[in-house]
């Protein structure tokens, strides 16, 4: 809290981006685990520094004070079209929320992203185990924030659908006519090449796309749309990220740190809200998944935290990064 009062001045209204990753009201002490020696003879040694308590005498509403203080001197950090991401799971994340709408307004409030962060959940005594965390996205300005479009790479499910091919390659058909919800008794139609319709589209773009060689005519005389394999980039990512996988001992980005998140998981934020250049701010920054992916995508960032343990793996990281 001290550093966002000592930096206020300095970042006022220039961070493009905010992403934090606070304590959860978990009721757990997370430590950093690191491993050393260990031969054919004899298991490696296991050595735990403490990195952070999420315990609180207070409880709940010791935690929901502590977190609407930061989160109201990070608002006016924000550039006019910035965006604050909150992760948390379920523990406060229906709280947060509350306090989110307060402080950024209900208007502003863009998405709740749910990221799959485990495979395999815990069993419970009662009710089912948690396998997600969710993230909460709240723009400075709704009016004036815009995401960028972000796509998962094509997978044998997702090319199914292009089953046409023609000289220019593989292509699938879509719908220029209102189909389903989109169709009501009283939606205009009108005639194109020989059929009356209740198009979705104007004459003249149905024109271009004709002279394109882009609509596709069938047996019957119906009309739709050629959209072919090549030009699309990728599947449109959705508010459900199950692509993304958490950090696991024998990666190379492990660190120890038990709370870690995945550099994709950043890299995804970063590229969907910012462009190089653009300030990125983490002020619980943990063991330094944020910087470090800043870094990488060529953004400027601040970060701060308050466990000496975390700070001190976020600059190995860096460091590591630097040299590779």
């Amino acid at each position: 809290m001290d550093v966002i009062r000592d930096y206020q001045n300095i970042l006022r209204g220039q961070v493009r981006l905010i992403y934090i990753d606070p304590p959860f009201l978990s009721g757990s002490n997370y430590t950093i685990k690191t491993r050393s020696g260990g031969n054919s003879l004899a298991a490696d040694a296991l050595k735990e520094e403490e990195a952070y308590s999420d315990r609180w005498e207070g409880g709940l509403e010791e935690y929901l004070e502590f977190i609407r203080v930061r989160l109201k001197a990070m608002k006016p950090l924000l550039k006019d079209d910035g965006s604050l991401w909150v992760h948390l799971d379920w523990h406060v994340s229906h709280y947060v929320k509350v306090i989110l709408d307060e402080l950024f307004g209900y208007s502003n409030f863009i998405n709740e992203i749910v990221w799959k962060r485990t495979n395999s959940p815990k069993a419970q005594s009662r009710g089912f185990g948690s396998q997600h965390d969710v993230i909460l996205l709240y723009a400075n300005d709704a009016t004036k924030f815009k995401t960028r479009q972000v796509y998962k790479a094509h997978n044998e499910k997702s090319r199914r659908p292009y089953s046409y091919k023609d000289k220019k390659g593989k292509f699938r058909l879509i719908e220029i006519e209102a189909q389903g919800i989109q169709r009501t008794e009283g939606r205009k139609q009108f005639e194109w090449r020989g059929r009356t319709a209740p198009y979705l589209y104007r004459k003249e773009t149905l024109d271009e796309w004709w002279n394109s060689g882009l609509i596709y005519k069938s047996k019957n005389g119906r009309y739709t749309k050629k959209q072919y394999l090549a030009d699309v980039p990728g599947v449109p990512v959705s508010d459900l990220w199950i692509d993304i996988h958490p950090v696991q001992g024998a990666s190379k980005e492990y660190t120890g740190f038990l709370t870690q998140k995945p550099e994709a998981l950043l890299e995804r934020i970063i590229d969907s809200a910012t462009k190089p250049g653009d300030v990125v701010a983490d002020f619980f920054v943990g063991s330094g998944t944020t910087i470090v992916a800043a870094e990488r995508m060529k953004r400027q960032w601040f970060a701060c935290d308050s466990s000496e343990a975390a700070i001190k793996i976020a600059k190995e990281r860096l460091c590591q990064n630097d040299n590779g």
